[in-house]
């Protein structure tokens, strides 16, 4: 194979040999720059820019209030990670909806995806995104010595928009803004000492007291400031060709309902990438304090708990149309789970999750019964490769533009509610005969 060096430097227009160069941008809210439970920020990306989304990051204060400073009474609570903090994230693309508008549960999917993706050394990695608190109960056991505490919050992790073509030009498909929706209480890990919590009723009293808010928000991204004309002279030629321009991006829609044994979903798109099924016994919007961190490994929200009787149990399928996937259902919890780490490693020797991981009072730990007990999820992918947005190739489900059901075969017995997610591609559609830009699902 010839080297680049052997290319004529006139034909060398990959990414790694561009003149581009970036600078970082700082952006203010639109509105308010500070929220509470239920609030909205919007934020307006550089406009006539070629913005790099990867770069994307919000900065913001996040406090906890309402907390009890006293050595025998006390209440504390740990800071969440940031992808909790935010119910709901949407784009919009020249003032048309893009991604996240129907998904309403997105602190709950990206959980889910992360405990059935990662291990505890990137947790490590991101203590500004308080990820400590998904191996550690720690930081809340004792007198917090003020009635509120606050951090230096990072949120860059976003699973929405994600695209292979991370430059976006506003200047060709129009501006774009995100809008934050800032999650409620029910995040919160709350513990405390002596009357705080030494009945059921000062449990709930304790929580009640507890909230939480943001203030000082940013949002940060690298545009491009300078590139070669190269750029301008072949964008230029390629809008005298009629054929659309398309990116694709990732999307995700979310319901969560009352288990009834055969839930369902409606799908339409031109590549439904994957589905996620997780399982919950507890009620997601209420909460409690608790009298000892080791017996809350995690709030109700993020506890994907089953009856554990029923591990053997499950009969799980999805039923899209007149196919079933998979051909046969799954009774054991065990087998679930391993399809979900092959759905993402492909029995890689890298893989790495913490689907058998709970917390211990001050540490994690693995054991073979913490699936059921929170972290009964289940992934299935419809594409032998990646997801569509990342190659550009849609090889996952089609619909053709119609309407269909998925329905989410289970065993009802199991658990009481369960949250279900599709991963699919949609596309932003540029067409150079009209100057028109549409979203294609």
């Amino acid at each position: 194979m010839a080297s680049v060096d052997s290319i004529p430097k006139a034909l060398q227009y990959g990414v790694s040999n561009s003149q581009a160069r970036v600078v970082r941008q700082k952006l203010q809210p639109l509105g308010v720059s500070s929220g509470s439970s239920g609030s909205s920020v919007r934020f307006l990306l550089p406009q006539k820019s070629i913005i790099d989304l990867r770069s994307l990051s919000v900065y913001y204060d996040y406090t906890i209030n309402g907390l009890t400073a006293d050595q025998a009474n006390f209440s504390n609570a740990q800071f969440p990670p940031t992808y909790q903090h935010w119910s709901s994230v949407k784009f919009f693309v020249s003032g048309a909806s893009a991604a996240g508008s129907q998904c309403n549960h997105l602190d709950m999917v990206h959980h889910a995806l992360l405990k059935a993706s990662v291990g505890e050394e990137y947790c490590k990695s991101r203590l500004n995104n308080a990820y400590d608190s998904l191996i550690a109960n720690s930081g809340f056991s004792a007198n917090p010595a003020a009635t509120s505490k606050t951090f230096q919050a990072t949120y860059d992790d976003l699973i929405l928009f994600r695209s292979k073509n991370y430059c976006y030009d506003s200047s060709l498909f129009g501006n774009m803004e995100i809008e934050l929706t800032f999650n409620d209480k029910n995040i919160l890990k709350v513990t405390g000492g002596g009357t705080k919590v030494d009945t059921a009723q000062h449990l709930l009293d304790t929580y009640a007291e507890v909230n939480h808010a943001f203030s000082n928000i940013t949002l940060a991204v690298d545009t491009i400031v300078s590139i070669s004309p190269l750029y301008v002279s072949l964008l230029a030629e390629r809008l005298q060709v009629s054929t659309p321009i398309r990116l694709p991006f990732s999307e995700v829609r979310s319901v969560l309902a009352s288990n009834t044994g055969s839930n369902r979903i409606t799908l339409q798109g031109s590549c439904i990438d994957s589905c996620l099924i997780a399982f919950l016994n507890q009620d997601p919007n209420a909460g409690a304090a608790t009298a000892s961190v080791a017996t809350r490994p995690n709030v109700n929200r993020y506890k994907f708990s089953i009856d554990a009787g029923q591990k053997d149990a499950m009969g799980f399928q999805l039923t899209i149309g007149s196919e079933v996937y998979p051909r046969q259902a799954v009774q054991k919890l065990a087998e679930l789970l391993d399809g979900t780490t092959n759905a993402i490693y492909g029995n890689d020797v890298h893989s790495k999750n913490m689907l058998y991981m709970t917390l211990s009072a001050s540490a994690s730990v693995y054991t073979r019964e913490a699936p059921a007990a929170e972290n009964a999820i289940a992934l299935t992918k419809f594409a032998i490769g990646e997801e569509g947005f990342a190659t550009g190739l849609l090889c996952g489900l089609q619909t053709n533009g119609v309407a269909t059901d998925c329905v989410v075969n289970s065993n009802s017995a199991a658990s009481s509610r369960v949250l279900i997610a599709v991963m699919q591609t949609s596309q932003i559609v540029f067409d150079p005969s009209t100057s028109a830009v549409s979203i294609d699902a």
